[in-house]
């Protein structure tokens, strides 16, 4: 499960964790996402995007040679001004998730988000909402916390609690240094070569980052830390009706394949591009969407 919130109109990142020696794994992950603002009037801003995520693996010991998997959504967003310190969003993102070898209607999926946002004060603003998400296997049910809160002059705390938030220090007005604490999930359909059996993905990271802009309107991040993951493939007809993310569930007969990765070292890039301020962050002149893939 992703989710994300309104945010960038255009942000690209690479995730890379290198393979420490012949018998253990690399991974390589490459997300780009394009979001725009479709209708606005005083109280409904409507937001459509496209989100595109490609998946390298290289498990060891993979009887099923699982290697490149992909995703392709397009989140629309709604935004419902209550007031001048209220929000309410939905978000409904369709998606294709599969190996894309023999794409068909069997690879789609849903994610669905809403959340409620009231800012507090000039420097903060806090939320709640729930995310569900139909996997391959079932559903998943993720409820999150959005804040955005200045503290002590220099510090930040913001994000989306679980899939992604971070402690920022404010070294000038553009430059800023943390750490940064994330959790996401997904589901891939494979090939019917592979019987058209199912992949859940789920990894947990922590990081330090450094984050300045490059040109007007563009930024980046750089980002080194640790990423921990648990990927297994369950035949299409082992399913369960409902889970919480991270928290493990069972389903019925044990997995084709399991492969677990703790403490590997990761590297993260991430660019951005955003003309108008006021699209970013949890401000209430900002419209943050973060994708509830729920990263799924």
């Amino acid at each position: 499960m992703t989710y994300s919130q309104p945010g960038s109109p255009l942000s690209l990142s690479l995730n890379y964790i290198p393979a420490k020696n012949e018998s253990t794994p690399f991974f390589l992950n490459f997300n780009l996402s394009i979001n725009f603002p479709a209708y606005k009037d005083s109280l409904i801003t409507g937001l459509i995007g496209t989100n595109f995520k490609y998946y390298r693996f290289n498990f060891q010991n993979d009887s099923l040679d699982i290697h490149n998997l992909y995703s392709w959504s397009v989140p629309i967003t709604f935004l419902y001004k209550t007031s001048e310190i209220r929000y309410f969003a939905m978000m409904f993102e369709p998606s294709l998730s599969s190996d894309f070898k023999d794409i068909s209607s069997s690879d789609l999926r849903y994610n669905l988000a809403m959340f409620y946002v009231k800012k507090k004060d000039l420097n903060s603003s806090f939320g709640i909402g729930i995310a569900i998400s139909k996997r391959f296997s079932g559903f998943q049910i993720a409820p999150f916390y959005l804040i955005n809160m200045r503290f002590r002059n220099k510090w930040i705390l913001s994000g989306n609690i679980p899939f992604k938030s971070k402690l920022a220090y404010e070294i000038n007005g553009k430059k800023k240094v943390g750490i940064s604490f994330g959790a996401n999930s997904n589901s891939f359909r494979l090939s019917e070569k592979d019987n058209n059996n199912y992949m859940d993905y789920q990894a947990i990271e922590v990081s330090l980052f450094y984050h300045q802009p490059v040109l007007k309107h563009f930024k980046w991040n750089i980002n080194f830390g640790m990423q921990s993951t648990q990927t297994e493939v369950y035949s299409k007809n082992q399913t369960f009706p409902l889970s919480l993310f991270l928290i493990s569930r069972k389903k019925s007969g044990n997995s084709l394949e399991s492969f677990k990765n703790k403490g590997m070292l990761l590297f993260q890039v991430n660019f951005s591009y955003a003309p108008f301020e006021k699209y970013s962050s949890l401000k209430f002149s900002k419209i943050n969407k973060k994708k509830i893939h729920c990263r799924y």
